[in-house]
């Protein structure tokens, strides 16, 4: 069988790379700028969790019916729908993923602290997190661009990419909106706490196992670096997030790096100093290497274990 989403995954990498980010007409019908403008504009002030249900499948539905379409209704007989369908299927994990722009971001971030640019490096930093930087001090900056470079390897790489593998590009597209949902309304504190519950929830339950298993492979990275991961540090403050997913890439880097990654007033994590200059640095490379290594794995899982276009559980289904 031809390993149709190993050629999907080729496509999207390679679109990544070429054009990390949607500008024009590609952002106005960005499957995640649609899904959140729809979140937003069906969004009520201190609505109940009900509405929040009905907003999640309003919102998301429609965007990921209109874009999986394709992909669900044309055949793969003919040689020339199926190289138009691998190429679209590409298309649609690349808009699911985010890699290239997340290391840029970051970089850009480092480039502007080495050369002392606080004030270039605050406005790059404030693309990255939601916290207010221009009210912290630069080491806690630096931990925010760290701490978002993980947790967003998470949410915008490895979790879309592990639902490629479970199935196909509509797991993966799937993932992306979820997580736009939980970017849009998943607030803890009012007026979201009741509308945005389900949206919060959906997040968590899709980022549960991509977030755990990132972890590990942040640690394995580390030890390919030679940096000797604390496993104390990391099992220690792997919980202590109100997220139940986010302490574990983060708990994970901050074994690796030897730093504290710190949220004044929410939670700190490890016993070191605040990230550097030179900890950023091994941060994009800690990143880097861990999304290597996820792309392997999931290469070799695309190659030894047979799956249709719909991925692995869509060739359970199918031989069922």
């Amino acid at each position: 069988m031809v390993p149709y989403l190993l050629v999907t995954l080729t496509i999207a990498l390679i679109m990544d790379y070429l054009y990390p980010m949607h500008k024009g007409l590609l952002y106005l019908i960005h499957p995640v700028h649609l899904t959140y403008g729809l979140a937003v504009r069906l969004y009520r002030p201190y609505s109940g969790r009900l509405w929040g249900v009905a907003v999640w499948f309003s919102s998301v539905t429609p965007i990921l019916l209109i874009y999986s379409a394709p992909i669900i209704s044309i055949p793969l007989s003919n040689p020339i729908l199926l190289l138009i369908i691998l190429v679209y299927a590409g298309f649609i994990v690349k808009l699911s993923i985010s890699l290239r722009l997340l290391l840029s971001l970051v970089e850009d971030y480092g480039k502007a602290i080495n050369e002392g640019y606080l004030n270039e490096a605050r406005g790059v930093a404030q693309q990255l997190v939601r916290r207010n930087v221009w009210v912290i001090d630069i080491g806690h900056v630096n931990s925010a661009v760290v701490e978002s470079l993980f947790e967003s390897l998470v949410d915008g790489f490895t979790s879309p990419l592990f639902y490629l593998l479970l199935f196909g590009p509509i797991g993966a597209l799937l993932q992306r909106l979820s997580n736009t949902m939980d970017s849009a309304l998943g607030y803890t504190d009012e007026p979201y706490r009741r509308i945005g519950w389900f949206s919060a929830k959906v997040d968590t339950a899709m980022n549960y196992a991509p977030a755990r298993l990132t972890a590990l492979l942040i640690v394995l990275a580390g030890f390919l670096m030679g940096r000797k991961p604390r496993l104390s540090t990391y099992l220690k403050y792997r919980s202590i997030t109100r997220s139940l997913n986010a302490g574990h890439p983060l708990a994970a880097a901050s074994s690796v790096l030897g730093v504290r990654l710190e949220k004044i007033n929410e939670y700190s994590i490890g016993n070191g100093e605040l990230p550097d200059t030179i900890s950023l640095l091994t941060a994009i490379k800690l990143a880097k290497l861990t999304a290597v290594l996820f792309i392997i794995i999931l290469i070799l899982c695309l190659i030894l274990i047979p799956s249709s276009k719909y991925g692995l559980i869509g060739s359970l289904i199918k031989l069922h």
